[in-house]
């Protein structure tokens, strides 16, 4: 039982810790600096080399204020704060800017609904209040929906973008269903939505080896590790605050 409580109390510490949002924003530095992105890289520059305004854009360094406030939002979910919804909303449309700028043509289709999901979060935290949190079984007969959902509308919205059925389609159809899922737990705000993002951040941790693309590994490590704290801590607070279930 001791024990019990002071992994918790760790538990606690590392999700409230400055020291950990500071770690992850040094992920992001150094990941962009080590893959020589931080400024506009050659692969960028060569894509918008036709266009005489991109040498006056930093995207780049947009690219990586966008993943640092990326790590904010995830930072500030995982602790509760509805400003961690709000923040996310905003670099939503950061994002899906530069991806679409970059030849994404399918992010003018997936950025937007994850805007309004977004926007729903922050709507449905605020319904909920700072200390509620709910489970997956709170909402038994809607779940199955609300994934199917998901995997519907990412089929859709990746074969819009695509126009086939090709391998990329199907992972970029499971990577943004895998992604959504989770986001879509958030707008009720479901602890279990965390065990969506731990394997999420598996898949994708497994793709950037796969890829070679190391820089990615120490982000999506962080991610797993953040949302492996995260789960913990709602269910601590869901059980402390003696919720009844929802009917």
């Amino acid at each position: 039982m001791k024990k019990g409580i002071l992994m918790l109390k760790i538990l606690r510490m590392l999700n409230h810790s400055w020291l950990f949002d500071l770690l992850g924003i040094v992920i992001v530095l150094v990941t962009a600096y080590t893959s020589g992105y931080f400024f506009n890289d050659l692969k960028t520059i060569s894509f918008f080399a036709n266009d005489w305004w991109a040498k006056y854009v930093p995207f780049g360094v947009i690219s990586v204020i966008s993943s640092m406030l990326s790590v904010l939002s995830t930072r500030l979910t995982a602790r509760l704060n509805k400003f961690g919804n709000i923040v996310g909303t905003g670099n939503t449309i950061v994002s899906g800017i530069i991806d679409f700028l970059l030849g994404n043509s399918g992010a003018v289709l997936t950025y937007p609904v994850s805007f309004l999901i977004n926007m729903f979060a922050v709507k449905g935290w605020a319904h909920y209040g700072s200390k509620r949190v709910n489970r997956a079984s709170d909402f038994k007969k809607w779940l199955p929906l609300m994934i199917g959902f998901a995997i519907a509308l990412s089929l859709a919205l990746n074969y819009l973008a695509f126009k086939n059925t090709s391998s990329l389609f199907w992972l970029a159809s499971a990577v943004f269903s895998l992604s959504l899922i989770p986001n879509m737990l958030n707008i009720f705000k479901i602890e279990d939505q965390w065990l969506f993002w731990i394997f999420y951040n598996f898949v994708q941790l497994a793709k950037a080896m796969m890829q070679g693309n190391f820089a990615n590994v120490g982000k999506y490590l962080y991610y797993i590790v953040n949302s492996s704290v995260a789960y913990p801590v709602w269910q601590n607070v869901r059980q402390s605050n003696g919720i009844k279930k929802i009917r």
